[in-house]
């Protein structure tokens, strides 16, 4: 018996480790933007405009809506805290505390982006040794720690932004607080929540940061949900205390109504991220805000 405990223990070793193993293979750890996306509040734009043009820089104001600084192609090289409030109303006046305090009811984390080309507009402060910070907010179900460890598999993307203090202040609402204002004059805010992602080269792009059926209906496809079933686009509400503006974005440089780069009809899968660029680039021509004439 005593001869045979060493073997025993062998075979068990090798079992649990086999076991383990199966269960890595099985059960791959997330994505980045997966589990970013988890947990995470989804912004639908709030309807403010209707196809990505009315985002490019350059694009009239539509009433509602003001359009991007810079459209630049980026790539995700890390995360970062950011800024953290003791309340989940963050922006609207909240008591900033450390990032890793346990009164945080909400942390906004910085992406950080290696700029590799600006395709349109300008970017401002914040934009310093090629590289951007982009505000998102980190989930509570995900530590900061998990998603640097994925940070290899968040890819590539063409990014709507705009340095936030500049954005503020456009807006009528300047950032005073000072700590407050050295922070929101370092990091660029992600407009119209548009983040169009390639995770790997040759995948078609995700948008993150945007509910499904708002994304497919800005992209050009038809969604389908998880149980398979396509939905409609959504449309926006519109009553006497918030009634509907007429669009301001011309229809050639869309892509709502077909997929980008084609001209068949919708189908399901999002466009590639060369044909989305092609058709943002045409969008950015028509405003003339192009940074390579060119391209037109």
């Amino acid at each position: 018996m005593t001869k045979r405990l060493p073997l025993i223990l062998t075979l068990i070793a090798a079992l649990t480790t086999g076991t383990l193993a199966g269960t890595l293979l099985n059960h791959p750890h997330p994505s980045f933007w997966a589990q970013l996306r988890y947990g995470a509040s989804a912004s639908d734009g709030e309807y403010l405009f209707d196809s990505l043009a009315d985002i490019v820089p350059g694009a009239p104001d539509s009433g509602a809506f003001k359009a991007a600084a810079a459209l630049v192609q980026g790539t995700v090289v890390d995360i970062e805290p950011g800024i953290a409030y003791a309340s989940d109303d963050g922006e609207s006046g909240s008591r900033v505390v450390a990032y890793d305090s346990q009164d945080a009811a909400m942390r906004y984390a910085s992406l950080v982006v290696r700029v590799d080309k600006i395709l349109a507009g300008r970017l401002g402060q914040g934009y310093t040794d090629g590289r951007i910070r982009i505000q998102v907010e980190q989930p509570a179900t995900t530590t900061l720690a998990e998603l640097q460890q994925s940070i290899g598999t968040a890819g590539t993307g063409l990014m709507f932004v705009h340095n936030l203090a500049e954005r503020q202040q456009l807006l009528g609402r300047p950032v005073t607080d000072p700590a407050q204002l050295t922070y929101a004059q370092s990091v660029h805010t992600p407009i119209g929540e548009g983040l169009f992602i390639e995770e790997s080269a040759g995948s078609p792009v995700l948008a993150p940061l945007m509910d499904g059926p708002r994304a497919a209906q800005l992209l050009g496809y038809t969604y389908v949900s998880d149980d398979g079933e396509s939905e409609p686009t959504p449309t926006p509400a519109c009553d006497d205390l918030d009634p509907c503006y007429t669009p301001t974005s011309k229809p050639s440089a869309t892509a709502t109504s077909v997929p980008a780069g084609d001209t068949e009809p919708a189908g399901t899968t999002p466009p590639s991220l060369t044909a989305l660029r092609s058709t943002l680039l045409a969008a950015a021509c028509t405003e003339q805000t192009a940074t390579d004439p060119s391209s037109c």
